[in-house]
């Protein structure tokens, strides 16, 4: 029998669900985390998903995602939920994805074939020095893009210039070992770990130094509505946000409105 291709409704609920049960996860087990990046602007803007978008982000404090990871390893969300996590065999992200076990799921461009998922970012200490924030930063899309080149299939890549770039950091990776730039990298990542930093933010993945925020302003939450569900979000919402949009209550012209492309399967 042919597959029958999920409806993006059909993989935003699928979706939700993980979401739902890693929110009461985290409230179980006092864990702090934020909704994030286009999840939280469509917390905002649109009580729910954005009508053109069908992933869900959320990001914790470096200790608390941490602990998360030390806790599903041992305690599950809940039935058919599966966890991906750095050290998972064949999974090569410094970040955690949570999926749905029942289903199949693929990105355009991408290698990785799991279920449904959400995605689950760290975030570290940024140094109040600017100097020393670039720096970091600098760093970290390197070893971004080194991740990308590992986990993108390069037939369907666009652009020669990239694609030469694509392939030495493909080359480079397969060199230094998969699992040892994604270690290397979340080292980089956390290289400001031991400072009492004022400031937090994505430093490895997400939005860059866009996303950097006053700690208090990340770690205390608040609650917002998210497709009929409360989740938390950094008090400093409003200023994350327009760091991120600029004017985020605006909606975008039709041609700048992104979407992910996932095409995803019953098994």
């Amino acid at each position: 029998m042919d597959k029958v291709e999920l409806s993006a409704k059909e993989v935003k609920k699928i979706a939700l669900n993980i979401l739902v049960k890693f929110a009461e996860y985290c409230e179980k087990n006092n864990l702090t985390y934020i909704l994030a990046g286009g999840t939280l602007l469509g917390a905002i803007r649109h009580k729910g998903f954005i009508p053109w978008d069908d992933d869900i982000d959320v990001m914790m404090p470096r200790d608390d995602f941490e602990k998360f990871n030390r806790l599903v390893k041992n305690a599950k969300l809940g039935d058919n939920i599966g966890v991906l996590q750095q050290d998972s065999s064949n999974y090569y992200y410094p970040f955690t994805k949570l999926y749905d076990d029942r289903t199949i799921a693929k990105m355009d461009d991408n290698n990785s074939v799991h279920g449904v998922w959400i995605d689950i970012f760290p975030a570290d200490n940024i140094p109040a020095d600017v100097s020393q924030t670039k720096k970091l930063f600098r760093k970290s899309r390197f070893w971004r893009a080194a991740i990308i080149s590992m986990n993108t299939d390069l037939k369907n890549s666009r652009g020669y210039i990239k694609n030469i770039a694509k392939v030495a950091l493909k080359v480079l990776s397969n060199i230094v070992g998969k699992k040892r730039v994604l270690k290397l990298a979340t080292a980089n990542a956390m290289t400001n770990s031991n400072e009492n930093s004022e400031f937090i933010g994505g430093v490895l993945w997400g939005y860059g130094i866009k996303e950097k925020l006053k700690k208090e302003e990340f770690i205390n939450t608040t609650s917002v509505i998210f497709e009929g569900h409360e989740f938390k979000a950094p008090v400093g919402w409003d200023k994350y946000l327009t760091g991120l949009y600029g004017n985020y209550m605006e909606l975008p012209p039709v041609d700048k409105r992104q979407t992910h492309h996932i095409t995803a399967y019953y098994k």
